[in-house]
């Protein structure tokens, strides 16, 4: 029993020793994160009021913080809870940069191109600055010809890129290719399949992901799971398969015993988990003890 309770208070300790660091991992995010949404809030009004797009101070801002979420994988999974609905367009450029990298690291990329698919990321909606603010802020559904104003916004960012020094054509491609899709359903030129660029395959997954995850003007958010299980069976064709499952696999990777909070509210822990459905494990709830699969989604992960 001795031997037991030693080991026991041992491992308390550890956990104690370790609890400040990640809690420290967790302040510097947040406040990182921050900081770089207020620096591309300014940079964004420097845009609407016709100043050049200067790419440093970005860079050195998304720089440090995607150090620390890289190193984290759960963090990817919680960006939505940062985003509000009146500043949804600056948080969604720097979430939208963070899941880029993150894409990017998985798949084996150079460090190079993570930096660069992190700025892509943050500058896919620089095109936003020059659409009028009455019809960004709009919180009724937007009439036809506000919408296809709307939709000019990749060509707007594409021009303001265009010719800047320090980025990769790449990424000023995926700032006009990120609302195509695989089948050519997208837009502004219907640009399909092959002739996409990998960094626009990227960029769009990650777009549509934290959109879809992120409380609007005009559309409540969603649990990530079920946006990443109709990113998979609603809009199956979309997006390029092999970057999707990427991010479906590595932000459902559960393990039995895993804390998560349901859609109503619920709380429970996961018990089995189907490899032929990851957004979907089998969760038995704390109060009943009852293990349900129901409509219900995992809202959050707790530990």
């Amino acid at each position: 029993m001795k031997a037991i309770k030693s080991s026991s208070k041992k491992q308390n300790e550890e956990k104690d020793k370790t609890s400040p660091l990640i809690n420290s991992r967790q302040t510097d995010f947040h406040s990182l994160y921050t900081k770089a949404v207020n620096l591309y809030k300014k940079q964004f009004a420097n845009w609407q009021a016709g100043t050049a797009v200067d790419l440093y101070p970005i860079r050195l801002e998304i720089v440090p913080l995607l150090k620390i979420a890289l190193e984290n994988p759960k963090t990817i999974l919680s960006l939505h809870h940062f985003s509000n609905i009146q500043d949804y367009i600056y948080h969604h450029a720097i979430s939208v940069g963070l899941i880029s990298s993150f894409l990017a690291k998985k798949l084996s990329y150079s460090k190079g191109d993570i930096i660069q698919l992190g700025l892509a990321g943050a500058l896919i909606d620089c095109g936003m600055s020059k659409i009028q603010p009455r019809i960004m802020n709009k919180k009724e559904t937007l009439s036809q010809s506000e919408y296809e104003e709307v939709k000019q916004h990749p060509i707007l960012g594409y021009k303001m890129l265009k010719g800047i020094t320090g980025i990769k054509e790449s990424v000023i491609l995926s700032v006009l290719q990120h609302h195509e899709r695989e089948d050519g359903s997208g837009y502004p030129l219907g640009t399909r399949g092959s002739r996409l660029n990998i960094y626009s395959r990227i960029t769009a997954i990650a777009d549509v992901f934290h959109a879809m995850t992120s409380e609007r003007l005009y559309r409540s958010k969603q649990s990530p799971f079920k946006v990443l299980e109709q990113m998979q069976l609603d809009q199956f064709g979309k997006f390029d398969p092999k970057i999707l499952n990427i991010l479906v696999n590595e932000l459902s990777v559960f393990s039995v015993g895993t804390k998560v909070e349901l859609t109503n509210g619920q709380v429970g822990e996961i018990v089995f988990i189907d490899p032929h459905s990851h957004t979907r494990p089998m969760v038995k709830i704390d109060e009943s003890n009852e293990i349900k699969r129901t409509d219900l989604y995992i809202e959050n992960i707790l530990t």
